[in-house]
């Protein structure tokens, strides 16, 4: 399966969820979540759920990194580039014009700074080579990012076989975790 297969299956499939649905998976995963050893990270980059998508609710896993000591770190698109965002405990939130939550008060922090990296996508393969939205905004995030840095994809998808078209400038996960439990690349 191409990337460009794999988004559109999946995104027609993730589109015909319900709340209920979508709720149920992202408490799954967020149990999932709690069971990695996280103890010598202290900076979480992690998104914030496009709801209109279906995409996963992640702000139960945004409370728990605030509950356990841990630095939230958020996403906002610039131009064709994300930069980070460290925010507070009780942040607040505004859509943009594509309906993507992003904070409103933040101080902005380097990127090499980040230990975990919660990284939005359709799917994975089992080479852990991820099919996001096509943009490219987390390929060029990634590559300021430490090499030890953990990039854990979230999905509600369990790993397809094999991307037909990965190349040398994607950045493959190191875990995958998904309603069924956890992939380790």
């Amino acid at each position: 399966m191409t990337k460009s297969e794999a988004r559109k299956y999946y995104r027609t499939l993730r589109k015909s969820f319900t709340k209920e649905e979508v709720d149920d998976l992202s408490d799954q995963i967020f149990e999932h979540i709690k069971h990695l050893d996280f103890s010598t990270d202290q900076t979480f980059h992690i998104f914030l759920p496009i709801e209109k998508n279906n995409e996963i609710n992640t702000y139960p896993i945004i409370n728990w990194l605030f509950q356990q000591q841990k630095e939230v770190i958020l996403p906002l698109v610039v131009g064709d580039d994300m930069i980070n965002c460290k925010v507070e405990k009780g942040f607040e939130t505004v859509l943009n014009s594509l309906q993507i939550p992003e904070p409103t008060q933040y101080s902005e922090i380097d990127s090499k700074a980040i230990d975990v990296i919660f990284i939005p996508m359709f799917v994975a393969d089992k080479k852990g080579n991820r099919v996001g939205y096509g943009g490219g905004y987390y390929d060029k995030f990634l590559a300021r990012c430490r090499p030890n840095s953990k990039k854990i994809g979230l999905t509600y998808f369990r790993p397809i076989e094999y991307i037909e078209d990965a190349y040398f400038g994607d950045f493959p996960l190191d875990f995958c975790i998904t309603p069924d439990g956890i992939e380790s690349f």
